[in-house]
């Protein structure tokens, strides 16, 4: 699919997202995990968020079982991207399979599967390798 058609699917569903009840606990955060793969548009947002991508994402140590989220706070747990978050992190208590860790998050979202399916057409790829592939 083109670049046009992902950010126009990107703004259809961010605009129609409810706006979760959400007080920061770090709840979600703790349940991250890295290497997310985020759409061209995403990572443009996240690129110009973060002020023209020098910044490079955390890497994977050796005995970690699952790599933290590269958009962790150095030394903490809240998102550093979070005005910018790619859908599946918008998606976190808004979808069965991605509940509140806490409870306090009920407000769902029907088509989530459908949303989730279509997200997955568009083409995907983690922050680092976005960089590889595209000019600043």
């Amino acid at each position: 699919m083109m670049v046009e058609d992902e950010a126009a699917f990107l703004c259809a569903v961010d605009a129609r997202l409810p706006n979760a009840d959400c007080f920061g606990c770090d709840g979600c955060a703790r349940r991250c995990s890295g290497n997310l793969r985020i759409t061209r548009t995403e990572f443009e947002a996240i690129r110009d968020y973060l002020d023209g991508g020098g910044w490079l994402p955390v890497i994977r140590r050796p005995n970690d079982m699952v790599a933290p989220c590269e958009f962790q706070e150095p030394g903490g747990t809240r998102c550093i991207i979070y005005p910018v978050r790619p859908l599946i992190c918008r998606l976190f208590g808004l979808v069965e399979w991605l509940p509140c860790p806490h409870g306090r998050v009920r407000a769902q979202v029907a088509d989530g599967p459908e949303i989730a399916a279509a997200y997955a057409g568009f083409e995907r790829h983690s922050y680092r390798e976005w960089l590889r592939v595209t000019p600043a």
